[in-house]
């Protein structure tokens, strides 16, 4: 393996594991978005052709947005202790770099990060994402378990508002603040149930001495307050949309992947459950990005 190869594979592990969640659904979330613009004040509605042009571009800030957070995220005693334990692949555990060797490469990606934004669009979520992970990473936000969470539900929106920035050329608080509106939502309903993710690490956490919503408040507490996010949540922002409790064509599918997130989330408790889980709270996501293009235009 060349040296090259072998410094791409590591960047790639860093962040293997947030691609699907962070940058699958960011893109998705431009796209979707992108195709009603004219109607959140983003500028001009794009056909997929656009998009598709522009979608390079859209993963190329979200990638390298995620890379930044987690070069800070995995570097810490406490994350390779961590990883050592649930994701002993990851870069720094399994040896492929030091830690110190990933500090001298986030600070690299500062400018890096930075000269993305400013040529692909961007800029302020970008800036917003940076300070929120210096807060969750370096000033022990992630060390309180609702700090933590708002702060992800936070950064999360960030990651959602940046391709769609990229995608249309304009800010999300732009025109009348349509989509600023429907991101804050997204951030709340990310904030009371983005502990989904924790019930699978619970062994881990507990082990290292981590503190999160299941292992404070309790696994079954914790489940039921996830349980009541997805259903609110879900009602609210179709409310938002203005498809009553979405009881219809168009809201049906959001409704079906929280009943499944739900049920998955009592059924099966194993790590492996909990881990499928996961992945069905991205599909929950979807189905809310599909709300504002099936309210608006009748279809995707």
């Amino acid at each position: 393996m060349s040296i090259m190869a072998y410094h791409a594979k590591t960047a790639f592990l860093f962040t293997s594991n947030n691609i699907n969640d962070i940058v699958t659904t960011g893109v998705l979330f431009g796209a979707l978005h992108g195709r009603v613009a004219a109607s959140i004040s983003m500028g001009p509605s794009l056909s997929w052709t656009q998009i598709l042009a522009a979608t390079p571009a859209m993963v190329l800030w979200s990638w390298c947005n995620l890379f930044l957070f987690n070069l800070h995220n995995q570097r810490h005693p406490s994350a390779v202790a961590e990883d050592a334990r649930n994701k002993p692949w990851r870069p720094i555990p399994s040896g492929r770099i030091t830690p110190g060797q990933t500090t001298a490469v986030m600070l690299c990606m500062y400018p890096v990060v930075l000269m993305v934004a400013l040529a692909v669009g961007g800029l302020g979520p970008c800036l917003l994402q940076a300070a929120l992970s210096l807060w969750y990473n370096e000033l022990d936000g992630a060390s309180h378990p609702f700090i933590k969470n708002l702060l992800n539900g936070l950064g999360d929106a960030c990651l959602f508002a940046g391709p769609l920035e990229v995608v249309t050329g304009r800010s999300v608080f732009s025109g009348r603040g349509e989509a600023a509106r429907w991101l804050a939502i997204l951030a709340a309903a990310i904030t009371t149930t983005v502990h989904t993710q924790d019930f699978r690490d619970c062994e881990g956490d507990k082990a290292t001495g981590r503190r999160t919503v299941p292992l404070v408040i309790g696994d079954t507490n914790a489940r039921l307050m996830a349980a009541a996010g997805f259903a609110i949540w879900t009602a609210v922002s179709c409310w938002y949309w203005g498809i009553g409790l979405g009881i219809c064509k168009a809201g049906v599918g959001v409704w079906v992947a929280a009943a499944l997130l739900v049920t998955n989330l009592f059924r099966d408790r194993s790590q492996r459950g909990d881990s499928f889980t996961w992945k069905l709270y991205a599909l929950w996501l979807l189905g809310l990005f599909a709300l504002p293009p099936m309210a608006l235009q009748g279809g995707l």
